[in-house]
């Protein structure tokens, strides 16, 4: 499935990772999808961060695409208020959807995401986070604010073994931004075809 994705080889030991594609459509999720698919038996449950997307709808394309039913360990929604709520009940009860109500408080979110990975590591499992989308905090929060919450996750991450996926639309975005996320990843996965500048994989 990872096949058309710049960078996506790669990555199999790698703890964070930044995931350029487009958010057109469902072609963001799609790619960060693949990118966990990708990974097969490094990891073995999947905890998205919800901010773009409902979770009802990120646990529909990661249904049809993934085909790894009952995968997801839980979901952690960001600002669920301020988005449509149209299907919003749907992933209710296939998967725990934690809250963080502000999307502006990124140590809360933090301690939450930080909170499902440790219980997922203490039944033994492995896990993959992705976080949908890093785009949509940068919006409430600054670039620094959210360097740090990156890198943070990032640190969690590597102590349970974990990889997180950080989503990062590059057409909402100038190449330094960018690169400021670029350089606080271990990798990049490129799935913006086409896209050209000092990002790549």
């Amino acid at each position: 499935m990872t096949g058309g994705l710049r960078g996506a080889a790669g990555i199999e030991d790698e703890t964070t990772v930044l995931v350029l594609a487009p958010d057109v459509g469902e072609r963001s999720v799609d790619a960060c999808v693949a990118v966990l698919d990708g990974l097969g038996e490094r990891i073995d449950r999947a905890v998205p961060v919800t901010v773009s997307l409902a979770p009802a709808e990120w646990l529909s394309v990661w249904e049809r695409d993934s085909g790894a039913e009952g995968a997801l360990a839980a979901c952690v929604d960001v600002d669920r208020t301020t988005r449509s709520v149209a299907g919003a009940g749907a992933a209710e009860g296939a998967v725990p959807v934690e809250r963080v109500g502000d999307p502006t408080n990124l140590e809360t979110l933090g301690r939450r995401v930080s909170d499902v990975l440790q219980r997922v590591d203490d039944a033994g499992d492995s896990v993959g986070v992705v976080v949908h989308s890093l785009t949509d905090l940068v919006r409430h929060v600054d670039e620094p604010t959210a360097f740090k919450f990156v890198y943070t996750l990032g640190e969690v991450a590597r102590r349970v073994d974990g990889v997180v996926l950080f989503h990062l639309d590059p057409t909402a975005h100038d190449d330094e931004t960018i690169e400021t996320f670029r350089i606080v990843c271990d990798a990049v996965v490129d799935a913006s075809r086409g896209r050209r500048g000092p990002v790549g994989g």
